[in-house]
């Protein structure tokens, strides 16, 4: 998952630096334009029906002949004609591209050039690519530490602590059926640790995590066992009601959580969490007559 979590990033950041090259490459070589010269065009052409106002103005007050006048627009006319038809024969730059000069372009090679190569060296100047020997080595040190309690377990099969650790190891890996098999060697290993409601409980998740996430069957005999032994342990409290809510017994769920709540901190996120809770349970059938009898006890 390491490797894969690793080559991923690697993936993401070659996209995000292929689309900016993507973004980039083509303002810097084939952005479009329009003529070079349309506001020299748009200037001209003002020129233009400015001069041919002024001369329809000089004819209308008499100061030229009508003569005078049409030669005046025919060289008007001459002269436009002329213009645009050397424009039409002239350079174009379509697209940019074609008229970028060499040094123009080598210069937007070099700055795309660079944008890798200044991307991966601010990374690797601020980033965090240790992340991924971190992970490994985290994922290596748990490795190592259940090769090394196996190993202890194998010439001390009796070290019933061991086998405790063993299952704890194995939760963190995911690995419920190999956990559940330690927890039970613990228990089955000493008597003192088979009375410990805390790894009793540890293997009722062992079990249920195992089955799907369910407390039915053994894990709930184990819940119930734990509680006998340890009225006030939290963790056979709070198990004890999520036991009990999934098989509908909600006045037992409730009960089991109202008591776990008066050992937390009323202004916990935990303790607002499990009064939703045991609002949701007790609102169930069967429920509130025995809540109602709590809260009234003095």
């Amino acid at each position: 998952m390491t490797s894969f979590a690793f080559y991923l990033f690697i993936v993401i950041a070659a996209l995000m630096i292929i689309t900016a090259l993507a973004w980039i490459g083509p303002r810097l070589f084939s952005a479009s334009k329009l003529e070079p010269d349309v506001d020299e065009k748009t200037s001209n052409l003002l020129i233009y029906q400015d001069e041919s106002a002024r001369l329809a103005d000089e004819f209308s007050d008499g100061r030229i002949s009508e003569e005078e006048f049409e030669k005046a627009q025919a060289e008007l006319r001459r002269r436009m004609l002329s213009e645009i038809d050397e424009e039409s024969n002239g350079p174009k730059c379509y697209p940019l591209s074609h008229c970028l000069s060499a040094p123009t372009r080598k210069a937007g090679m070099i700055v795309m050039g660079l944008i890798p190569v200044l991307a991966i060296g601010l990374y690797l100047h601020i980033g965090n690519i240790q992340m991924f020997a971190v992970m490994n080595n985290e994922s290596d040190d748990q490795q190592s530490a259940s090769q090394h309690l196996r190993a202890h377990l194998a010439a001390n099969p009796n070290d019933a602590r061991a086998w405790v650790f063993l299952g704890r190891s194995e939760m963190e890996a995911n690995r419920f059926h190999e956990a559940a098999i330690a927890f039970e060697k613990a228990i089955n290993t000493s008597g003192k640790v088979a009375n410990d409601a805390t790894v009793l409980c540890e293997l009722a998740e062992a079990i249920g995590m195992g089955q799907g996430g369910t407390f039915r069957g053994r894990p709930n005999e184990l819940v119930k066992q734990a509680l006998e032994l340890a009225p006030g342990n939290p963790v056979a409290l709070e198990m004890g009601g999520s036991a009990a809510y999934e098989i509908h017994d909600y006045e037992t769920a409730a009960r089991y959580w109202r008591t776990l709540r008066e050992m937390l901190n009323p202004e916990s996120r935990a303790y607002q969490e499990l009064s939703i809770a045991i609002a949701r349970a007790e609102a169930e059938p069967g429920a509130q007559t025995s809540a109602a009898v709590v809260e009234s006890t003095p």
